[in-house]
């Protein structure tokens, strides 16, 4: 998945002027939906925006985001039953 592909934002957010990532991660992957009623084909797995990080400054939403790239990519990949 590339940079592209993958789907995040850096906003401030309005009430105490934070910055926050949000990204639209997989449900199964956060945890929110068990793994295997996915396979048994009982639910299935949603993405869903949520917010990940939050600071004081984008700079450092930024950094933050490139420290933790492969391990967001993993969280926005979708479940799959093979």
């Amino acid at each position: 998945m590339s940079r592209s592909e993958f789907e995040y934002d850096i906003c401030q957010r309005e009430y105490d002027g934070s910055w926050q990532v949000v990204a639209k991660l997989s449900s199964v992957r956060l945890g929110e939906t068990e793994r295997d009623n996915v396979r048994q084909k009982l639910r299935t797995d949603y993405m869903k925006w949520s917010v990940i990080f939050v600071s004081e400054s984008e700079e450092s939403c930024r950094k933050w985001v490139d420290s933790q790239w492969d391990n967001l990519v993993k969280l926005g990949i979708p479940y799959e039953v093979a």
